[in-house]
């Protein structure tokens, strides 16, 4: 399982992390990944001043918008999704 961990620290908080988290969850549930994909929060992942702060696995994304969340789920967390699937499909 892939987690998506949102920081929802104040800074983040007042930026738009519960409605970005309420987006991503929405296509998460759109594309039927509930058994791929797990999302969490996070207090403060220490990159306050650059917006909001996402990490998928262990790769950090920075300055992510409530505006960016299709763009961003369907450009760097479906891919990451699939890519997994992939891999599990080559050695299952």
């Amino acid at each position: 399982m892939l987690t998506i961990t949102i920081c929802v620290g104040s800074s983040c908080y007042l930026r738009g992390s519960d409605e970005l988290a309420s987006a991503l969850e929405g296509f998460i549930e759109k594309e039927a990944l509930q058994e791929e994909l797990a999302l969490a929060g996070s207090f403060c992942m220490g990159e306050c001043s650059t917006g909001i702060s996402i990490k998928v696995g262990e790769r950090q994304y920075r300055e992510i918008r409530p505006g960016d969340a299709e763009p961003f789920f369907y450009g760097e967390i479906l891919p990451r999704v699939r890519e997994r699937e992939a891999g599990c499909r080559r050695t299952g």
